[in-house]
């Protein structure tokens, strides 16, 4: 057979093939009518139809005809066939692999009900080698969700290899709080004492993050929970959390790594520390003394730089000139007077100080009482609150 002959079989064979490939790929069930004349589907039929239907009599002429893989695809109502291209053995792996034809983009992508078809999970082409990689590789929007706005546009700048966009939904939780909106990035459920919903591992860096600006994250087994140090101790500069419900609660540490618990209603609570201040005088009967059996109240919160959600104070207690043998006792105000003196001291005495420390009681004050037998003047110096 001569040159020319044989470039033309080859032409008319491969022209063949491209025929019977596009029809293959293009066939569909036909449709058949059931008992009462509605149309529908038939189920998938088999090779020797498929190649029936193609003009299977080509097969002799070309020899052996190889039938493509045809992507996973399904008619309403048939399933979607994964798995070893060969045998659709739902038990092999599916492989999808990224290409350098065109921009990366996520290999796979469920998009939930109420959302656009044309809104995706980002891809972020990479810098560093393979450049064609596809960052997500799996992406997920859940129905109703959006993505979030970043740098005025929509965006989600993520590099995990498979990420969630919450969607938006609303549960009546019953009263007080009755119908809540709810948005999920990422969910997981795990049933029994010793399950968990979502976890992770690092051998170098951190297992999970979370860095919702609220309730994030807790450390599990032998793992630790970092927490980044605020710019300053001041707690006008620490962020404000919501208004938890009971028994939920947000921390920060600042630059001195003291822990900051937020309270119930907004604002923060140093988490019971004793922080000391240059020593100040912040009360003085002189020159009237109180007499016996006197209770004077003096408020502590919010003077002198104590902060006014303090819930203690330490200082010196001090009885100046007293007319006869006694004893002061400064306990929180509005609690009942006990037995238990904060000083003792003789008539003619000119001073005589003691260390106390006393919590807080109504409206962040102390009150201080004056036994019965005489009466004396008396100061409080602070050196230190408790909060």
């Amino acid at each position: 057979m001569g040159a020319t002959k044989k470039t033309d079989r080859i032409a008319q064979l491969t022209a063949q093939v491209e025929a019977l490939t596009s029809r293959l790929n293009a066939l569909e069930a036909p449709v058949e009518a059931d008992q009462n004349g509605n149309g529908h589907k038939a189920g998938p039929q088999t090779r020797r139809d498929l190649l029936k239907l193609a003009g299977a009599a080509a097969a002799g002429a070309a020899g052996t005809i190889l039938l493509r893989t045809a992507p996973a695809a399904a008619t309403s109502g048939m399933p979607v066939l994964l798995g070893n291209a060969t045998t659709n053995d739902s038990a092999a792996t599916t492989d999808l692999f990224p290409t350098t034809a065109t921009a990366p983009s996520p290999l796979f992508q469920a998009t939930g009900q109420g959302v656009s078809p044309t809104t995706t999970v980002p891809a972020t082409a990479s810098t560093t080698a393979p450049l064609s990689q596809s960052v997500p590789l799996i992406g997920a929007i859940g129905a109703g969700g959006a993505l979030p706005n970043v740098a005025g546009s929509p965006d989600y700048p993520g590099f995990a290899p498979i990420q969630g966009v919450g969607g938006v939904t609303t549960i009546d939780v019953g009263p007080p709080e009755g119908t809540k909106q709810y948005s999920e990035g990422v969910n997981g459920y795990g049933s029994g004492a010793t399950s968990f919903g979502v976890t992770g591992e690092s051998d170098v860096g951190y297992g999970v993050a979370g860095g919702s600006g609220g309730i994030d994250i807790a450390a599990l087994g032998h793992g630790r929970l970092l927490q980044a140090a605020l710019l300053d101790s001041n707690d006008q500069t620490l962020p404000g959390p919501p208004a938890y419900t009971a028994n939920d609660f947000e921390q920060v540490r600042d630059v001195n790594g003291i822990l900051w618990l937020s309270k119930l209603g907004g604002g923060w609570r140093r988490i019971n520390s004793l922080i000391t201040v240059t020593p100040f005088r912040i009360f003085d009967t002189r020159p009237t003394k109180k007499g016996p059996n006197s209770m004077t109240d003096i408020q502590i919160a919010g003077v002198g730089g104590i902060p006014a959600d303090a819930i203690g104070v330490v200082g010196n207690l001090t009885a100046m000139a007293p007319t006869a043998d006694g004893f002061l006792t400064m306990f929180p105000k509005g609690s009942a007077l006990n037995q238990v003196n904060s000083l003792n001291y003789t008539r003619g005495i000119s001073a005589l100080s003691n260390h106390v420390q006393v919590g807080l009681g109504t409206g962040g004050k102390v009150t201080v009482y004056v036994s019965g037998n005489g009466s004396t003047n008396f100061l409080f110096d602070v050196g230190g609150y408790i909060i």
